[in-house]
């Protein structure tokens, strides 16, 4: 169990991407865990996703930026990929959070079995659901599920990471990658931060907090490693947030200055958690 009582105000931001309405990000009594405040009600926090410019549900579209999405969304497949076993066989997967399909379709070709959930799908890949409490779950066991970027966007965390942990077979891999606020780039892009991207991301995590919650909830923690990209591809959507001239040049440099830094404090853009199971849920 953890205490998500809002408590001071962290930082204030802005919807830059849709609404430039305003929110505060704001202290829990769990120690390093971030929420937004006000948070949208399931129903009403859909208006927020409908844009062509939300990335992740959209890459399809033209222009440079996209172009760098898509160039950096598939080098960090392998990244990805390299966390799982090369014996693929019989091997089940459960995707949550799986946007336009990308991560699944690349497994389905690698030989996986693969279900994926995604609120607001836009796919034709089959084994898509809209909920991870869909019954056609129900006492499914997985053999690896992931979560690129989307327990922060979840309304109900605690029963989601106990849905997680259901779903697991005892000797499956969970695989966790969420933005860390304690970033270089996080602490140098503030308010533009693109990975704030507030109200859609609900929760804010640094490492500590993130690895006491699903220990808290059943999980053992094995390990983490940074996702390099994911810091030039957030200071490429920062600067275009700060309407910046050079704004390739000064993300890439920020973006570097980052992993540098991440080497020394260990406080990287993003990072990749992986964990096991432990025998009970507590």
């Amino acid at each position: 169990m953890f205490h998500v009582e809002q408590k001071k105000t962290y930082i204030e931001v802005i919807d830059h991407l849709l609404t430039k309405e305003k929110f505060k990000i704001k202290e829990t009594a769990t120690a390093g865990l971030l929420k937004t405040d006000p948070t949208p009600t399931k129903k009403d926090i859909v208006k927020y996703y409908k844009s062509e410019k939300y990335v992740s549900h959209n890459s399809k579209n033209e222009g440079l930026f996209f172009f760098f999405y898509r160039l950096l969304r598939a080098v960090n497949f392998y990244s990805k990929y390299r966390l799982f076993s090369t014996n693929n066989s019989n091997q089940n997967v459960l995707d949550f959070g799986s946007g336009e399909g990308y991560f699944l379709s690349k497994l389905q070709k690698k030989g996986f079995k693969t279900f994926g959930v995604e609120p607001t799908a836009s796919t034709t890949l089959p084994n898509i659901l809209p909920s991870i409490f869909n019954r056609q779950l129900d006492g499914q066991k997985f053999n690896y599920i992931t979560a690129w970027h989307s327990v922060e966007h979840v309304h109900d965390l605690q029963k989601t990471v106990a849905r997680l942990h259901d779903l697991l077979d005892e000797k499956g891999t969970l695989l966790v990658a969420v933005p860390n606020y304690l970033s270089f780039d996080a602490k140098y892009y503030k308010s533009f931060w693109a990975a704030y991207d507030a109200p859609r991301h609900l929760w804010h995590f640094d490492k500590a907090s993130l690895k006491d919650i699903f220990k808290n909830n059943g999980f053992r923690f094995v390990k983490s490693s940074p996702m390099f990209l994911d810091a030039y591809y957030v200071s490429l959507l920062s600067e275009s947030y700060k309407k910046s001239t050079f704004k390739i040049f000064k993300s890439i440099l920020v973006g570097t200055t980052s992993n540098i830094l991440g080497l020394f404090t260990k406080e990287y853009s993003s990072n990749i958690f992986v964990f096991k199971k432990t025998k009970t849920n507590t």
